[in-house]
């Protein structure tokens, strides 16, 4: 997980190097120079999730902000509130709070790509509900993570971003219970819209 999340910032890191002559030598553009701004945003996407025990669609919902170190790194910290998921006796509801590196590639004025890797620190609310029993519990853990999107500039200081990320959560049964058949291993992938406001 971790050399893709290092490879996907490669390229998009040497692919930015790549066009950055180009496009700050175009007007407006600031190349490599350092030049910060903030943003803060917020988006609503669906989750697929594939593991044995959860396989189903839900939404979720972020909150984030980035700080632009220029136009081509940045620095995004998020806060991700994922929709409750389960089957017929256990029911998981996790939340995570984020930070990642942007490598971005401005492809015009208006229009970017970009990738992204980092680090997610999940709670995760479990609740057992059988004929015998019932049970929460409360876990946490952390794990790396990767996405890639598309950013449209709607007006001077308004953006649409459309992203794509991985999240993978991991308990293990003895943390749940022993009527638990095996290990949580789920892999997410989380499809959003968000729009973005940058000051």
């Amino acid at each position: 997980m971790i050399k893709n999340i290092a490879t996907l910032l490669s390229i998009g890191v040497l692919s930015s190097a790549a066009a950055a002559q180009n496009y700050s030598s175009g007007e407006g553009g600031n190349g490599w120079q350092f030049q910060p701004e903030f943003s803060i945003g917020g988006g609503y996407g669906f989750t697929k999730l594939k593991d044995g025990d959860f396989d189903e669609d839900e939404a979720a919902k972020k909150a984030f902000a980035v700080l632009k170190l220029n136009e081509f790194i940045g620095i995004e910290a998020a806060y991700i509130d994922f929709d409750e998921s389960g089957n017929d006796s256990l029911n998981v509801d996790i939340k995570g709070k984020a930070l990642s590196l942007i490598a971005e590639l401005p492809i015009s004025e208006s229009f970017s790509v970009y990738a992204k890797g980092g680090q997610m620190w999940w709670d995760a609310d479990t609740d057992i509900d059988t004929s015998e029993f019932i049970t929460s519990n409360d876990h946490d853990g952390d794990e790396t993570f990767w996405g890639v999107g598309t950013k449209f500039r709607l007006a001077e200081h308004l953006d649409l971003r459309v992203e794509y990320e991985r999240f993978n959560f991991e308990i293990s049964r003895d943390e749940i219970n022993v009527l638990q058949p095996r290990d949580i291993d789920m892999d997410v992938d989380y499809a959003s819209v968000s729009l973005q406001f940058t000051f």
